[in-house]
């Protein structure tokens, strides 16, 4: 979802945590749910959302629903992806190393739509991830190693469709792989057929297109094989959203939370959402392009991917230290700038030095029947009072179910390239309170996916506040 439509290079990350709505940041693992619709609204379809996704990250030191069919597979630190644990799959001479989540995992078989990823760290082995059938046989895989992106019915006849990428945003030695698998219609005289997209790295270009995968229809496990060497995996999901979205201008970089991308689940209904932003340090060529910002949504903007019931909160980081505050109201997707603050307005925002620490607040006041917008600039250099932007807007709706963060960078109207922009910065404290949630609800590290896309090597982003599985995701 974009404040500029799909003119924008977006970032975007989503639901992981079965359990939350228990009142506790549950390691990620595996969960379907047939969300309820809340009271106040009347029960209605959901277009917007998906029956099911397995999610594994390994945050608990745990196989996360994956079984080890053969061979030996173990939860690591090193090597990490940025600090992240990994599954490592140890392959002998003789056998792969295998491993198989399926319906006893969430995984539910016959959807004419799967989309699926995983991070990939080859070394000097071959490993592969895709879809299987009950008894492990594969169905449709993509694989790196031996300095390449592979793809097709199974390991044993995969081939090479390019080059592991280079130059990306991917931690050194990694490659993210993804994959749309899905059913074309049949067209007289040719019956349908199953296919398969292939991205590595990135999301605005295919590494392979409509590869022929005929059977995998019956797909009823997902299935992670490594056919040579030692390789470790993170960040594995199979789900029946679409994961890769090939739209021009559109590419997934960097983000914390819950989208309505790939939702399966909301969160418990809650009124207000607060995080603290440090803009460490920032160097942009233009206004306006690049901005840092978080989101709640309603129940129709979580179950939805839609303008409507999306509320966002965030700053432009534009040239020579300075930032503009704006939000948008939940009607539409349009930036508005705030106009008020102590110090005089700008023409392309206020300047805040190196070390800006923001405080964010999107605040539902039911009783008032307003949303409410705050940001306050507490850096030390600013002023002895805080500088403060805020907002109000009419709202009636119900309480938000959703909730996740974002950085943004628009090459629908940039003069300069996305390597001429740098952005090094945090996002700590972020929670949720009011609603059912009541207390304060600290959104712990395992909340998130990385969702990571051809963002620049030099940028820094850290999203998390887990002391126990925190880690800086770069890219």
């Amino acid at each position: 979802m974009s404040r500029a439509g799909l003119g924008a290079l977006v970032v975007v990350a989503w639901l992981i945590v079965p359990g939350v709505a228990a009142g506790a940041g549950l390691s990620a693992s595996t969960f379907s749910s047939a969300v309820q619709a809340p009271r106040g609204d009347s029960p209605v379809a959901l277009p917007g959302l998906g029956s099911f996704a397995f999610v594994a990250n390994f945050e608990d030191r745990g196989l996360d629903g994956w079984t080890v069919a053969s061979g030996t597979a173990s939860v690591v630190s090193s090597p990490n992806y940025n600090g992240e644990p990994t599954l490592r799959s140890v392959a002998t001479r003789s056998a792969p190393q295998v491993d198989l989540a399926g319906a006893a995992s969430g995984v539910v078989a016959g959807d004419p739509f799967v989309s699926f990823q995983a991070e990939v760290h080859p070394g000097t082995g071959v490993g592969f991830v895709g879809l299987a059938s009950a008894s492990g046989a594969p169905l449709a895989v993509i694989g790196a190693g031996d300095g390449s992106v592979w793809a097709g019915t199974g390991p044993s006849v995969a081939v090479a469709v390019e080059p592991i990428p280079l130059g990306t945003a991917q931690p050194w030695g990694w490659v993210y792989l993804a994959a749309n698998v899905y059913e074309v219609p049949a067209q007289a005289p040719t019956p349908p057929a199953w296919v398969m997209d292939v991205f590595a790295d990135r999301t605005d270009q295919l590494a392979a297109s409509q590869v022929p995968v005929p059977a995998a229809g019956s797909y009823a496990a997902f299935f992670l094989n490594t056919t040579r060497g030692t390789v470790d995996y993170t960040n594995t999901v199979l789900t029946d959203y679409q994961i890769p979205t090939q739209i021009p201008g559109y590419n997934n970089m960097d983000g914390y939370g819950q989208g309505s991308g790939l939702l399966v689940q909301l969160l418990p209904a809650f009124t207000t959402l607060t995080a603290t932003m440090r803009l460490t340090d920032w160097n942009t060529p233009e206004a306006g392009i690049l901005s840092f910002q978080i989101n709640a949504m309603n129940y129709y903007g979580t179950t939805r991917s839609t303008c409507k019931g999306f509320f966002q909160l965030g700053v432009d980081l534009n040239p020579e230290g300075r930032i503009a505050p704006w939000y948008v109201p939940g009607s539409n997707c349009v930036a508005h700038y705030f106009g008020k603050s102590n110090t005089p307005a700008i023409s392309d925002g206020f300047f805040s030095p190196p070390g800006t620490v923001l405080h964010l607040e999107i605040q539902d006041r039911p009783a008032e029947k307003q949303v409410f917008f705050q940001i306050i600039d507490t850096s030390s250099e600013i002023a002895a009072a805080d500088r403060y932007w805020n907002a109000s807007v009419a709202y009636g709706g119900s309480a938000f179910y959703g909730t996740y963060t974002q950085v943004e960078w628009q090459p629908c109207c940039s003069n300069s390239p996305i390597a001429a922009y740098f952005l090094n910065g945090t996002l700590r404290d972020m929670e949720i309170s009011g609603g059912e949630v009541g207390v304060p609800l600290p959104l712990a590290a395992d909340y998130m996916l990385p969702f990571a896309l051809d963002l620049p090597p030099s940028w820094n982003l850290n999203f998390y506040d887990s002391t126990i599985a925190g880690y800086h995701q770069v890219g």
